[in-house]
């Protein structure tokens, strides 16, 4: 065959590839029902411009990334002055720290920074969109993605979304949740962001499965001076529930996640199930009042502190299933067993089982996934979480 032949037919088969790529199975828990762009023929953008034209508009699409794209450089840089704490100089520390973008600096002194405007201006989706990476080639570098203003029916899938100003807090969240639902967050990859990898905003997230994602704190630049991302996730919304399956968190030193505020009336119900924290230097749950949260079958692998003292005193309900007799407490509210959790070379898990977590969750146990055993977590999640892995 001649070597035009063959060029051709290798762009038939990776034009094929391509366009007939697009999201794989359905998500259950809270987010089940979940279609993102349905029936709509999966497309390509040509361009930076018409790809965010294409997530913001009100058409549903399905919405192919099959490469890198990059934002950086593309609207520009702002040079100006940042606040410098004991955080950023990282004295006796492992790694630079961060510089803080704000107005004020009351606990620091000023110094001059220069970041990328893409950063702290995420784009806008609009409803029923999926959005979904091809192969392991997708890649937003430099800019996040924001649903609010009533967005909902999205899926995010199978996308690397990185470099967003890292060395600077308030440099960019990867993916913004604040007054939106109907939410499928699946097969991700987050890293190297100067602020959250999700955050929701004091709107609501609504019905939200964050399943299967890569939440890489590997950073030259954080706020716990040692090597390992602060900021990455911040749940505080108005009224949410959320899924959380599936996920490998590793090298963060802090908000692994953290879930509730007092500072407003919202009410967050959050099933977190077979997920592999992996190297926090730091913390992982933070969990503040106006929370149910019911955690079973997570494998904690040298986390400083699986669950925080602050937790204790919060407000915050918890069912943290510490025990087997806790496991098996868990039937005649749910209709099932639920798997305990285990630590290795981890710090203390506090023994925490509020009746009325249970209660909470009887009202909604047909949305509660099913879990698979304790000492799988951390070879299954690592073979399955992240992108390139559907």
């Amino acid at each position: 065959m001649k070597k035009t032949a063959l060029y051709s037919l290798f762009t038939y088969l990776l034009h094929l590839a391509t366009t007939k790529a697009q999201v794989v199975g359905t998500p259950s828990g809270f987010a089940a029902g979940t279609t993102g762009g349905g029936d709509a023929e999966p497309q390509t953008p040509s361009s930076l411009e018409e790809l965010v034209s294409w997530i913001s508009d009100d058409t549903p699409r399905t919405i192919l990334i099959d490469r890198e794209w990059n934002f950086i450089g593309t609207e520009g840089e702002t040079s100006t002055q940042c606040c410098s704490t004991a955080t950023t100089t990282c004295e006796g520390g492992t790694s630079a720290g961060q510089a803080w973008i704000q107005d004020t600096c009351d606990d620091g002194t000023w110094v001059e920074c220069t970041y990328d405007n893409a950063g702290p201006s995420p784009m806008q989706v609009g409803s029923n969109k999926s959005i979904v990476g091809v192969g392991d080639a997708g890649v937003l570098r430099g800019k996040g993605l924001r649903l609010s203003e009533g967005t909902n029916n999205v899926i995010i899938q199978n996308i690397h979304i990185t470099e967003l100003n890292p060395q600077y807090v308030w440099g960019g969240d990867a993916i913004t949740l604040d007054g939106c639902d109907g939410v499928w967050i699946d097969h991700n990859k987050f890293s190297l962001a100067g602020r959250q990898f999700i955050v929701s905003g004091w709107g609501a997230a609504g019905h939200v499965t964050i399943s299967n994602n890569e939440f890489d704190g590997v950073t030259e630049w954080s706020a716990g001076c040692n090597g390992k991302h602060y900021w990455t996730l911040l749940l505080i919304g108005e009224e949410d529930w959320y899924t959380f399956q599936g996920n490998w968190l590793h090298d963060l030193s802090g908000r692994a996640p953290h879930l509730g505020t007092a500072n407003t009336d919202s009410k967050i119900l959050f099933h977190g199930v077979n997920n592999y924290f992996q190297d926090i230097g730091g913390h992982a749950f933070d969990i503040d009042t106006n929370t149910y949260v019911l955690l079973e079958g997570n494998y904690f692998d040298t986390v400083d502190t699986p669950i925080t003292d602050a937790t204790l005193t919060s407000g915050a309900l918890v069912y943290d299933t510490p025990t087997v007799d806790a496991a098996s407490a868990c039937s005649a509210s749910l209709g099932y067993i639920c798997e305990w959790n285990q630590l290795a070379g981890s710090g203390t898990f506090p023994e925490l089982t509020e009746q009325a977590v249970l209660d909470e969750f009887a009202q909604v146990k047909d949305s509660l996934v099913e879990h698979d055993g304790v000492g799988d977590v951390a070879t299954n999640v690592v073979a399955n979480a992240g992108v390139g892995k559907i």
